[in-house]
């Protein structure tokens, strides 16, 4: 199975972008590819990002209209109580939040992640 990082719905939505090309490929690939899933997080955290970086409301939507049909709900994956746990440890090391998240469900499926995420790359399988 492989998890796309939040780094790839952030380059999707702006094609001034350095990996928006690249991450389109990506996204395009949660609807058409039975390996590749999209963690919950990865789709909170951008929407965190969004906010925190001054989105308007109409622009939120905008993204998220825009995202709906590239990610079915069948094709969405959440973390366990125990990953979450298991993040917890990732934490302690120094990593950041929602790269925890992410990672610790990778390590829980024995998934790859797509990201150009240094820090998640030095814990789990990552390609980009």
């Amino acid at each position: 199975m492989r998890l796309i990082d939040t780094v790839a719905i952030i380059g999707y939505l702006n094609p001034k972008d350095r990996t928006h090309k690249r991450s389109v490929e990506h996204i395009s690939r949660v609807s058409s590819d039975g390996d590749v899933f999209m963690p919950m997080v990865s789709v909170i955290e951008a929407d965190l990002v969004m906010k925190i970086k001054g989105y308007s409301y109409s622009e939120r939507e905008i993204s998220w209209r825009a995202l709906e049909s590239k990610i079915p709900p069948p094709k969405i994956v959440t973390n366990s109580v125990s990953s979450i746990y298991s993040a917890l440890v990732l934490q302690e090391e120094g990593m950041d939040y929602f790269d925890s998240l992410i990672s610790s469900l990778a390590r829980e499926t024995t998934s790859v992640v797509i990201t150009t995420d240094k820090a998640i790359e030095a814990a789990v399988k990552t390609e980009w």
